[in-house]
């Protein structure tokens, strides 16, 4: 039976503004085993850590994240979040600032790839787990196979996640086999524990977000869950 690892989504965003250093900070300095967090490649390949499509919800500004240069996105300021009245100043930070905050607390990342522009923007990314002093600290994770395709055929060592809203299919253990290593990681609500158990019994390992309340995270411990991802502090509970 494996150790359930808890992974802060986006940070610890039940206490802090999500996916800002604060958010990952405050994960790190209550206990998490990893972070979660969203990346978007800027117009000028910088890797940005933001969850949005755009940055209104979040920021100061408005428009496709993506379609940002790095200047632009720096200048923003985040707005919203919970905790926000705690917290001034705060900016959308870069990969490398969330990996050193990582690494500082030997925390693991779990990256999700989300928008940019070129393949030679994810050779970059790949890069930057590495200049971090994070590799074997860090995991790509994505809905997107054809980018995981991608990550495997820039990086064969690097762990890499297959996000689904779905339930298990034999397609997805065959894209797990394939670019190992490789877990799956799905919502929780579309899991129960005998499909958690039936991915194990396949050699996979299996994740679940975003689990927030104690009692649903118990069913899936017992069935041998190795990540759960999660808003809060589920073993406070």
């Amino acid at each position: 039976m494996p150790t359930t690892k808890y992974v802060a989504h986006r940070g610890f965003s039940m206490r802090a503004p999500e996916n800002t250093t604060a958010a990952f900070e405050l994960a790190g300095r209550s206990g998490f085993w990893g972070i979660e967090c969203d990346t978007y490649c800027t117009t000028d390949g910088h890797w940005i850590v933001h969850h949005d499509r755009t940055v209104d919800r979040m920021t100061n500004g408005s428009g496709k994240a993506k379609d940002h240069t790095f200047e632009e996105i720096r200048n923003l300021q985040i707005v919203a979040g919970h905790g926000i009245e705690a917290y001034s100043g705060l900016k959308i930070p870069t990969l490398e600032e969330v990996l050193y905050i990582c690494k500082s607390y030997n925390m693991h990342a779990f990256i999700e790839i989300e928008e940019y522009h070129r393949d030679t923007d994810l050779n970059r990314l790949v890069r930057l787990v590495d200049e971090c002093g994070m590799r074997g600290q860090s995991s790509f994770i994505c809905f997107n196979a054809d980018d995981l395709r991608k990550v495997r055929a820039i990086d064969n060592e690097v762990p890499l996640g297959f996000l689904s809203a779905k339930p298990p299919s034999p397609e997805d253990i065959e894209l797990a086999k394939r670019l190992m290593p490789m877990f799956l990681d799905y919502d929780y609500k579309v899991m129960t524990p005998d499909a958690v158990r039936a991915c194990r019994e396949a050699g996979i390992e299996v994740s679940l977000w975003t689990i927030n309340q104690r009692e649903e995270s118990l069913r899936f411990l017992d069935a041998g869950v190795d990540y759960i991802t999660t808003d809060t502090l589920l073993t406070e509970e």
